[in-house]
């Protein structure tokens, strides 16, 4: 709308009459632009030690995940190989063998161990030695090309510390020597072969000791297995008792037990506080100069226990005493390229701001100045508004009156102050203003529009504003008066809104890591079913034999291959890589496979798991990977929430649908989810298990949320907790 000219001509004015001071604007300008640059720096300093310190925290909790990996590998791999020792004292053909040691029987003997090699790559040697310390059986590795031994290459092996240490023992016991470099000929072999002997004494029926069952362990493997986990957390440090590397900083640590040359190279002469730490405790963080050092000892022989119903288990000896040192060195120059990079991103934002502080500094310098001048400009414009503007106490008495009060009831301003409203505006006009009064009075505002007659000023049609002045405190002390033509009042009638728009965002592989050895066990018993059918199938080929008991092995091994290859298929589709690709998926089938994917690890944990799945479940659009795997997490959780429940530990999976949406829910008995976390359960790197990262939750949300669904949880009243998504269901044509 275009005002009036008197309006344009004023405001032009106004504009024309207000003279600045150019150095004292320039002065005002420096002082205020360095304060607000000191004030700016203050959160960005406090959000860049806080983030450094987040780096430090993530890093290190990266340390000890590792660590933790690394503590289960150790016993993973320690355990598969107690378990083939156990295997090899106990099974047929090494009981025929001590029955009678013919030349046919110690054959037989020596194929089962031929049969393990190529199954297990795990050793380099597996023998069985007399109790003279004769090899009477012997089968090499030969880097993957296993072969028996011939009698003429058989040693004898009474000199060597593990035979005498393992003759010693009762078949009870096992015999575990640490990780050592293989010595063949009384030199170390080369290039070096890391190996760890274990020995098990075997006696026959009357129990009487025949010899010993021996596997040397190819040490490299675990070695490797440890260097996989390696990652931007830092290097893998293992030690033995002694303080000597087994995996070091380099290669030329390493060994410095066995090796002459590197005697001198060892943990305990290099770093003699970090070495007195570790010997007098078993797990901590430790910083140098250059580095933070996260150790933990491991007793790797200590974690397995007789299964039920199982006579004469045998136990490792000296297994108390028996332990590594795992050790992560983080370098601080990765966290001071991680800290550098933000740093360079603060600068930048920072820099940004400063020059904007400037830019504020001055524009308030201008204002500032503008400002003292602009108030006796205001005070004149005020004063000549065509409205009426005034302020009136509690007890109704003028206490400021504009000039158009003065003109309007040519009346002098300071014979106006003071005045009660009864005075100046005359009986008849006061009478009818008196209810809105009073309405001001008690805290109300209050517009309205009348035809008054003023004292004085004859009939005027107008609009009338009451604003009450209160104290913070809530008591009315006065209120303000405005007074205008409806005209004006309209045209006054002017707002300007704003709106904002805030958006929000975001392994399994790491997974199936937590399974490794649940997996791993549940694919060996077909395995081993297999060996054993097999074996049992070629030893009765050597003579007469049952047709139909032959033909039972060979089914029982059919059966079994399909076993380890349904759990293979599983497995290989679950940790699949591949760009997304979305089509229809039936979640009843997800949630088919997800529950036979991890039923081992239900079965171990004594998980009751439950399908409730609905008929005629219409599909949804989506990619199959990426749903299977918020089941999955889903899944997961509910299960580790389970795991400290000390009754029932049930969960259901549960589909149904209605007309538009199709529903998945996760429902279990356990405690349900933590009051104090809430919403932010799905926040990144929130969670309440003790070794959980906190990512599962985000990234199934995100997933969800990719998927046009919806991903909450509820209590539920029984207790545990319910968590659900929600699809579009696909539309039937």
């Amino acid at each position: 709308m275009k005002l009036p000219g008197p309006w344009l001509t004023q405001a032009h004015t106004i504009h024309r009459v207000v003279q600045v001071d150019v150095r004292h604007i320039v002065l005002l300008t420096v002082v205020l632009g360095l304060v607000f640059s000191a004030l700016l720096a203050i959160p960005f300093v406090l959000y860049y030690r806080a983030e450094s310190s987040n780096h430090l925290s993530l890093f290190q909790a990266e340390q000890e995940r590792i660590v933790k990996l690394a503590e289960g590998t150790i016993q993973q791999e320690i355990d598969a190989v107690l378990s083939d020792l156990r295997y090899l004292s106990q099974h047929n053909e090494i009981r025929r063998y001590l029955a009678q040691a013919n030349p046919g029987n110690r054959l037989d003997l020596a194929r089962e161990y031929l049969v393990l090699s190529r199954q297990k790559h795990l050793y380099d040697q597996i023998r069985f030695i007399g109790p003279d310390g004769r090899e009477e059986v012997r089968v090499n590795y030969n880097d993957g090309q296993p072969e028996i031994v011939a009698d003429p290459s058989l040693q004898d092996k009474a000199d060597r510390d593990y035979f005498r240490e393992t003759r010693s023992l009762s078949p009870e016991r096992i015999y575990v020597s640490p990780l050592e470099l293989n010595i063949e000929q009384s030199a170390v072999d080369q290039p070096l072969k890391p190996v760890i002997r274990f020995a098990l004494p075997v006696a026959d029926d009357r129990g009487l000791i025949r010899g010993m069952v021996v596997l040397n362990y190819l040490g490299q493997r675990l070695r490797d297995k440890l260097g996989a986990l390696q990652g931007h957390a830092g290097k893998i440090w293992l030690l033995n008792a002694d303080g000597y590397w087994l995996m070091g900083p380099t290669p030329e640590d390493e060994w410095g037990f066995a090796l002459q040359a590197r005697s001198q190279r060892s943990l305990a002469r290099q770093f003699p506080l970090l070495w007195r730490r570790m010997e007098a405790e078993t797990s901590g963080v430790h910083q140098t100069a250059s580095s933070w050092i996260h150790f933990e000892r491991v007793y790797p022989l200590l974690g397995g226990s007789a299964p039920a119903g199982v006579a004469n288990f045998a136990k490792p000896a000296g297994a108390e005493n028996y332990y590594l040192t795992i050790a992560v060195e983080l370098p601080k120059s990765a966290l001071r390229a991680v800290n550098l990079a933000l740093l360079k991103k603060l600068w930048a934002g920072y820099a940004a701001l400063v020059l904007f502080a400037f830019l504020v500094a001055g524009a308030l310098a201008i204002a500032f100045n503008r400002g003292r001048s602009l108030a006796q400009v205001v005070e004149k414009v005020v004063d000549d508004l065509p409205l009426l503007v005034s302020y009136v106490d509690a007890e109704q008495r003028y206490r400021f009156n504009n000039m158009a009060y003065a003109r309007f009831f040519g009346v002098n301003l300071k014979e106006m102050y003071g005045k009660t409203m009864r005075e100046l505006l005359g009986e008849d006009a006061y009478r009818t203003v008196l209810p809105y009064i009073e309405q001001a009075l008690s805290g109300k505002p209050v517009s309205f529009e009348r035809q008054l007659s003023y004292a004085g000023a004859g009939m005027h049609d107008m609009m009338v504003s009451y604003l009450p002045d209160t104290t913070p405190k809530g008591k009315v002390r006065g209120f303000y008066v405005m007074v205008n033509d409806i005209s004006q009042i309209k045209e006054a009638e002017r707002r300007e809104r704003r709106h904002m728009i805030e958006l929000a965002h975001v392994s399994r592989l790491a997974s199936m890591g937590e399974m490794a050895t649940q997996i791993a066990h549940e694919i060996n018993q077909p395995l081993a079913a297999i060996a054993m059918y097999g074996a049992a199938g070629m030893r009765a080929l050597q003579g007469e034999f049952d047709r139909g008991k032959l033909e039972t092995w060979l089914e029982a091994i059919n059966t079994q291959a399909k076993r380890a290859s349904d759990i293979v298929r599983r497995v290989r589709h679950f940790v699949q890589k591949g760009e997304p690709q979305f089509g229809l998926v039936d979640l009843n089938l997800i949630a088919r496979e997800v529950t036979a994917l991890i039923d081992h690890e239900f079965r171990s944990r004594e998980v009751g798991v439950f399908l409730e799945l609905a008929e005629d479940l219409p599909q949804v659009q989506g990619d199959r990977v990426l749903l299977e795997q918020v089941i999955f997490n889903l899944a997961r959780n509910a299960m580790d929430a389970l795991l400290d429940q000390s009754g029932e530990r049930r969960m259901t999976l549960r589909t149904t649908f209605d007309a538009h949406l199709v529903y998945f829910e996760v429902s279990d008995s356990g405690p349900g989810v933590d009051p104090a976390l809430g919403e932010h359960v799905f926040d990144s790197f929130v969670t309440s298990k003790q070794e959980g990262l906190g990512m599962g939750l985000t990234i199934s949300r995100s997933i969800i949320e990719a998927h046009a669904g919806t991903l909450r949880y509820t209590m539920n009243p029984g207790g545990g907790a319910t968590f659900m998504f929600s699809l579009a269901r696909e539309a039937r044509s």
